[in-house]
């Protein structure tokens, strides 16, 4: 926290027009394109900046933002209760700052009242969005039209203003500096050898002379669309129609806004009943109507209606950029690069999982563990995995750490008579013996010797022989391979 030697607070200002120093001469000559650069309107709301209220805030910030999305098509969210937003791209459009503002404080006024928040609004407009934010953080109130007024709006400014840390700040008052045009007196290369090259990147952010990257926050996608089927459908046969045209609707949704579908969510209203809800998980993200048309199909043939059918929704709320296949001239998918690029054999996964259910179509991974029965997840088909990925799958590969893709659910013992193994049939050992032990920081520490057997049948198990004691040999059969 700030000591109360660098937070004397300025007088709050409404926002005045500042206008340039530049003689009438000069003012002639500069180019148009000056005169009709970007513009950043800054909002500075300290009764959103305090963490009492946990996530609310945030959440505050971004009914904002998006209720600004009228006014700008670039608005932002700046740190703690700060937004940016550009309006030199509509200036002419509203007719001016000042019809900006008026817009703006219809806008933000009410949403403060009706949270139940005091309704002081800081703002700030300038050529760069940090000389903006700047500004009103200070609540100087300033509006800025070019470029070259900048340096001296900015030069009175006390330096407890600029977002600095405390030691940052007594450092900048041992050494006599109190306001910025202090700094802009030192040569550059000093003011980035004394105070960090991180300082002097802010300061050309302000200036205009680094450009300072701004993140729009814009409303995730969401579509829904509902359809009446005109009298009650007893055949799901007979809802393609209606299907078709959601599907429609949603291929355009998705053309205009350059996305792929990831999740259906089909909703089939009854007359009397509850309505009948179908989840549909996709591993691809697409926009092919047939696509998904069939996939549909497949779900609705293996469903019995409890119902008749008078209407239908289609929603989705999980979107993925759209990413072309590219194709070579004779029609053949060019290969890529990627060694994890998706299979073929995506497609019939899905209509496997469309008619079967999404846990019937199932998927294994590997994750970090030396134990094996946990060295493997069985997931269903696009449920999303917690566990980190093997990092180097190459090694169960190997001869001598060869495991077999499936394990039984509980180990099953081996009959041991005379020294030898059986187990429909007597075994033979291929090689081993692969030792694992870990888990000695709990009770279920494991200490086994794995190896890799033949019976009669030729059949290649995997079988373990348990460490723990040496008197009484366990052995038992932990899996089998393909």
């Amino acid at each position: 926290m700030k000591s109360p030697l660098f937070q004397r607070p300025l007088p709050q200002r409404s926002l005045r027009v500042v206008h340039s120093s530049l003689s009438p001469q000069r003012r002639n000559t500069v180019a148009p394109s000056r005169r009709r650069g970007t513009l950043w309107y800054a909002l500075c709301l300290p009764q959103l900046s305090t963490d009492t209220l946990g996530t609310v805030p945030r959440e505050r910030l971004q009914t904002l933002a998006q209720a600004l999305d009228c006014l700008s098509p670039v608005v932002s969210i700046q740190g703690a209760g700060q937004l940016v937003f550009e309006v030199g791209s509509t200036l002419r459009y509203f007719g001016g700052i000042r019809q900006i503002r008026r817009r703006l404080h219809a806008i933000v006024i009410p949403l403060l009242q009706a949270w139940g928040l005091p309704t002081d609004i800081q703002e700030a407009v300038s050529p760069t969005p940090a000389a903006s934010l700047l500004l009103s953080s200070a609540a100087c109130g300033l509006a800025i039209r070019h470029r070259d007024e900048l340096r001296n709006a900015l030069g009175p400014l006390p330096l407890h203003c600029l977002p600095l840390q405390e030691k940052q700040l007594r450092k900048f008052h041992r050494a006599g500096l109190r306001y910025l045009r202090d700094i802009w007196r030192l040569p550059s290369h000093e003011i980035g050898r004394r105070f960090g090259r991180d300082f002097l990147l802010y300061l050309d952010r302000c200036l205009g002379n680094v450009a300072m990257p701004v993140l729009p926050c814009k409303k995730p996608p969401h579509f829904s669309s509902h359809v009446d089927s005109g009298y009650a459908v007893e055949n799901t046969q007979a809802l393609q129609p209606c299907i078709e045209q959601l599907l429609q609707q949603l291929c355009k949704f998705l053309h205009q806004h350059e996305l792929a579908a990831a999740h259906l969510h089909l909703v089939l209203h009854h007359e009397r009943q509850q309505p009948t809800g179908l989840h549909l998980d996709m591993r691809r993200p697409s926009r092919d109507p047939v696509h998904l048309s069939l996939l549909l199909k497949n779900r609705l043939d293996s469903l019995a209606l409890q119902a008749p059918v008078t209407g239908m929704t289609l929603k989705v709320h999980e979107f993925s950029p759209f990413q072309p296949h590219m194709t070579s001239l004779a029609g053949i998918q060019e290969a890529l690069q990627n060694p994890e690029r998706e299979s073929d054999i995506l497609p019939l996964l899905e209509q496997l999982q469309a008619r079967l259910g999404n846990p019937a179509v199932r998927s294994i991974h590997c994750r970090n563990s030396h134990c094996p029965e946990q060295a493997a997840e069985d997931l269903a088909f696009g449920e999303d995995r917690k566990a980190p990925r093997l990092a180097n799958t190459q090694a169960l590969n190997k001869p001598g750490a060869s495991r077999p893709c499936w394990l039984l659910p509980q180990p099953v013992a081996l009959l041991l008579e005379e020294g030898r193994l059986y187990y429909q049939g007597s075994l033979h050992l291929l090689s081993g013996p692969e030792r694992v032990e870990t888990q000695w920081w709990t009770q279920n520490e494991i200490r086994r010797d794995y190896y890799v057997a033949r019976n009669r049948h030729g059949m290649r198990l995997w079988i373990y022989h348990e460490r723990e004691s040496q008197n009484t040999q366990k052995w038992f059969l932990h899996g089998i391979f393909d």
